[in-house]
């Protein structure tokens, strides 16, 4: 096998291939890059058996070939060279990298024969979607997947297609995330991506405007552009009914400037609990007081801010960081509270005609400070 490509094209590509290398493997195999070329396309493929990534380069072939080597190791010498043309020679199983900047260096490479085959996805069904509204869905959801793998179904994003929408849902029992998109032909049972797999699905191409080609099977999933396909496992479920978490009515709603709350919640929270971030949101008809205790520093802090509350006045339990980040992702100028009692889930949502995502979060109880 031989070929020459530029080096930051090349760079490039080992560095997207990389992310589906494992850190730690039985299978040192999995340890490798497989790179095939037939005429002017190169394909160089990755897997952790989990995920799968698969690139197809433009180079300028001399030889066809096939050989598997060492990823980290390549990626580290071509990472160090300069921004010239690289020179790829494989003879007898020992990789040669040239450079036109005087570079010489060889690995040992492995019969191709030995990489695992590529995962099928079986039964599925095809649709398109701009990267954009991807990275949208993920954004407003996949801050709330759990870390518990006790409970493996949260461990990763909800997808579904369904009546021309495409969604995403993630939660781990204190936090929820949701958001669709319009999509037709979006149409796909309900599936639990990993979350790894979908962050590399993001960065599939830089220009956000991209059709990505998704396929879903019983077991597998598919995403793909001309350039790239990225295959995953899907997580095994059911996803639990979180609808059944979301209230249909509110007795309680709350609506001011969101910049002004975040930063209220931030100085309150400065003295918070610092285990739980307990700030305890107190509702008024015109106003809204945050206040926080830290027992092991024998302090306290508190604040008010001007909003517009329907309701009768009452005391929420919040943990502020998952506050925080769900006001930080709401992106409007206006935020809305919804709630029924201290104990019941509390929606977050923008203010704005027909918002297409919202967030909850589960309060916090209010227990007399010790001391």
């Amino acid at each position: 096998m031989k070929f020459e490509v530029q080096k930051p094209v090349f760079l490039d590509a080992l560095h997207m291939a990389c992310n589906a290398i494992p850190s730690k493997t039985t299978l040192q195999i999995l340890y490798n890059l497989l790179f095939q070329l037939k005429g002017n396309e190169l394909e160089i493929r990755a897997t952790d058996l989990d995920m799968t990534i698969v690139l197809k380069l433009q180079v300028e072939g001399h030889k066809n070939g096939s050989i598997v080597v060492n990823a980290r190791k390549l990626l580290e010498v071509v990472k160090e060279l300069p921004d010239f043309p690289v020179i790829i020679s494989v003879d007898d199983f020992l990789f040669t990298i040239k450079s036109e900047s005087g570079f010489h260096g060889t690995l040992t490479g492995y019969d191709a024969s030995e990489y695992p085959s590529l995962p099928e996805v079986e039964h599925g069904k095809a649709f398109k979607a701009p990267l954009k509204d991807l990275r949208f869905l993920a954004e407003k959801a996949s801050f709330a997947v759990s870390t518990d793998f006790s409970r493996m179904s949260l461990t990763g994003v909800y997808c579904e297609g369904k009546n021309g929408k495409l969604e995403m849902v993630a939660t781990d029992g204190h936090r929820f995330g949701k958001a669709w998109i319009e999509l037709k032909g979006a149409t796909l049972p309900g599936v639990i991506l990993p979350p790894k797999a979908l962050g590399q699905v993001l960065r599939m191409s830089e220009d956000p405007e991209e059709l990505i080609e998704i396929e879903i099977g019983a077991a597998q999933a598919r995403f793909s552009t001309q350039a790239i396909t990225l295959l995953t496992k899907l997580i095994d479920g059911p996803y639990p009914n979180y609808e059944n978490v979301i209230p249909k009515e509110f007795a309680r709603n709350m609506k001011c400037n969101r910049e002004h709350l975040m930063s209220v919640l931030r100085r309150v929270s400065t003295l918070s609990n610092a285990k739980t971030h307990l700030v305890v949101f107190g509702f008024e008809a015109k106003s809204l007081q945050l206040t926080a205790k830290n027992p092991d520093l024998g302090g306290d802090s508190e604040e008010s801010l001007p909003v517009e509350f329907q309701g009768e006045k009452v005391e929420v339990g919040v943990n502020a960081a998952y506050m925080l980040e769900e006001l930080r992702l709401s992106q409007s100028e206006e935020i809305r509270l919804k709630f029924n009692n201290p104990l019941g889930a509390v929606v977050v949502e923008p203010v704005m005609d027909k918002p297409n995502y919202f967030f909850i979060v589960m309060p916090l109880r209010i227990l007399k400070e010790p001391g």
